[in-house]
């Protein structure tokens, strides 16, 4: 048995793949197995992933094409490793990576370990190392505790967890095998989930019983401001919703609905509705005024909203959090398409000057 399986989705991404796959194959952990596999690319993907097979940790498998999510649960279904690890295909990973997971990892028999990332700026070429706000000496408990509840929904008062970034992604963890199939986590088909890999995320982190964190920043995640932030993505709102059940009908089934119902509400509106409003302006989406307008009363109507909209949970949050509360509120579509279209506008030149 492989030490670490390590699961890599390929779909369209000849510019990158090359460095991602080296990254791995020359790991100081040598006892791994790489499970390639090829989404349907249209693209030379397959081509340079098959030129890999000379390796014999290296296994390529095409499949029809399917997204991230249920590609990922593809390699699940044929890893043998003892430990799980995702990794993108335009990423790559630290040499000793592997090593450092895995040896921390057994050590402690840990269903689950959650690592820092480095975030490779594409625009600008700025490396900067991306943590997570624990202070020194806290426990793995508490660590966790902390991270769920950030997972599931904002703090009511803000605080220093507002600002971490990619804190749901697959690839940011470790995870074990054996517990990983005991507690049938599996990916969601992002066609109809958006933001496919949260609730995985936070079932993760909820069923585990042994969580370690580790300082090291190890995976090299590579990062496009203006691509993710302009992107249009139609259906956005219903999306997120569809995000919001999982998660909502997970948290009732393991009881924690009452500890985090009201934060979890509070994510509707302060992440799902507020990007959603966003992306009705990206300059990518094709829709004219009027259709835009139909886009933001069509949000605005969500009844979900509606009681996150009612909530005082937010009232006494950050600047940020309590303005979008009270524009939200007015349930007025004049009012939030104005502001919106404003806001969007400053967004995305902002990113463009970055």
């Amino acid at each position: 048995m492989p030490k670490v399986s390590v699961i890599v989705p390929v779909y369209n991404v000849e510019a990158y793949l090359d460095q991602c796959v080296n990254s791995i194959l020359t790991q100081t952990l040598q006892d791994i197995e790489l499970l390639l596999i090829n989404d349907a690319s249209t693209d030379r993907s397959l081509e340079l992933a098959r030129a890999y097979e000379t390796d014999p940790r290296v296994k390529v498998l095409d499949k029809p094409h399917s997204g991230l999510g249920y590609t990922r649960n593809y390699g699940v279904e044929h890893a043998t490793g003892e430990y799980l690890s995702f990794v993108d295909s335009d990423d790559w990973i630290d040499a000793g990576a592997l090593e450092a997971l895995y040896e921390a990892a057994s050590a402690q028999r840990a269903d689950l370990v959650v690592f820092n990332y480095v975030r490779e700026n594409l625009i600008d070429g700025e490396s900067r190392v991306c943590t997570l706000p624990l202070e020194d000496g806290i426990s793995n408990d508490e660590a966790n505790r902390l991270l769920l509840a950030e997972l599931i929904g904002p703090d009511a008062a803000g605080g220093v967890w507002r600002g971490v970034e990619m804190l749901g992604c697959a690839w940011r963890r470790l995870y074990r095998r054996e517990w990983y199939l005991q507690n049938r986590l599996s990916y969601y088909n992002e066609q109809e989930i958006m933001l496919e890999d949260l609730p995985v995320s936070i079932q993760a982190h909820a069923l585990a019983q042994r969580v370690l964190f580790l300082e090291g920043a190890y995976y090299h995640y590579r990062y496009n401001p203006v691509s993710l932030s302009t992107r249009y993505r139609p259906r956005k709102m219903e999306m997120m919703t569809e995000c919001f059940h999982v998660v909502d009908t997970f948290l009732k089934q393991q009881g924690l609905y009452d500890v985090y119902g009201e934060r979890h509400l509070a994510w509707l509106l302060r992440s799902a509705a507020h990007s959603a409003l966003v992306n009705c302006f990206s300059p990518h989406n094709p829709a004219a005024a009027k259709q835009r307008r139909a886009e933001v009363r069509g949000i605005l109507e969500n009844p979900l909203l509606k009681e996150a909209a009612a909530s005082g949970y937010l009232a006494n949050g950050s600047r940020a959090d309590r303005l979008v509360l009270r524009i939200i509120r007015t349930g007025n579509p004049a009012v939030v398409y104005l502001f919106y279209r404003f806001y969007s506008r400053m967004l995305f030149r902002n990113v463009r000057k970055k």
